[in-house]
């Protein structure tokens, strides 16, 4: 049996042109108190990438395969 079972939530701050990092940091923060208050224990922030296939339709027009990277924080709490 597995020890720890874990969630993962992807995480994208997002910030207007007069904010600073500190108010992502806030929102980042919110996050792992949010799932803390559920009894998850934050665990780590980890980057995901992602590739983003284009369509038939967008294929044709030359579109290319695209790579995104996304947050994932990380969270576990014991099995149960």
């Amino acid at each position: 049996m597995a020890k720890y079972q874990y969630q993962v939530v992807p995480f994208i701050g997002q910030i207007k042109s007069k904010q600073s990092p500190g108010d992502v940091s806030v929102q980042l923060q919110g996050i792992i108190n949010q799932y803390a208050a559920q009894g998850w224990e934050f665990y780590e922030l980890n980057d995901v990438n992602i590739e983003v296939r284009p369509g038939c339709f967008a294929s044709l027009f030359g579109a290319r395969v695209a790579y995104i990277q996304f947050d994932q924080v990380i969270f576990r709490r014991e099995a149960t």
